[in-house]
């Protein structure tokens, strides 16, 4: 197939997939995302890459004390063992929705770094989606009717979830009123 008619082709799908509202982190894969979705999560810096686990039943840690003149043990000068470290290092790389949990074998997944979201029903890549250009969709009844349910089902929960964060929102402004009063009275007794 020449090029030419990949490219209308491909622009056919495009508008297809833009008046069906799938196009980008704002549609329906975004609103699902959103609502069910989980992190993807990363720890490391670009300092340092682990990749190897130790062994989880291993007990003894080597360490080594500083000599004393009174041939006691001093203070420690090396220790073989990894120190917990704050979260500083967890970087979120994107969104997963597994449809397992629901019995429904699509899984949809969003990467921040490229801006690509990524489609699977059944194992088949029926949608992909990178920096905002459409890379393949097929559409289907069958998994667009699934994204459609869902859609619904994460628009209730997402304004259920707008609604709790705006509650919230208001009880720390309602606070911070009072915070700024009660230190007013104390300070200059007003």
């Amino acid at each position: 197939m020449s090029t030419s008619k990949e490219n209308v082709i491909r622009e056919k799908r495009t508008i297809e997939a833009t008046k069906k509202n799938l196009m980008g982190p704002s549609g329906k894969f975004g609103s699902i995302l959103q609502a069910f979705g989980s992190p993807i999560m990363r720890q490391g810096t670009g300092l340092m890459d682990v990749s190897y686990l130790e062994d989880a039943y291993k007990e003894e840690v080597y360490t080594e004390y500083s000599p004393t003149m009174s041939d006691q043990q001093g203070p420690v000068a090396y220790r073989d063992e990894l120190q917990d470290s704050a979260d500083e290092f967890v970087h979120n790389e994107g969104l997963l929705f597994d449809g397992l949990s629901r019995g429904i074998h699509l899984d949809i997944t969003y990467w921040h770094a490229t801006n690509e979201i990524k489609v699977h029903y059944r194992g088949y890549l029926v949608y992909k989606e990178v920096a905002g250009e459409l890379d393949a969709y097929a559409p289907f009844p069958e998994w667009e009717d699934l994204i459609e349910r869902l859609y619904r089902a994460a628009k209730d929960k997402l304004k259920n979830l707008k609604k709790q964060q705006e509650q919230i929102i208001a009880e720390r402004i309602s606070e911070k009123k009072k915070a700024f009063w009660q230190t007013l009275r104390t300070r200059w007794g007003v």
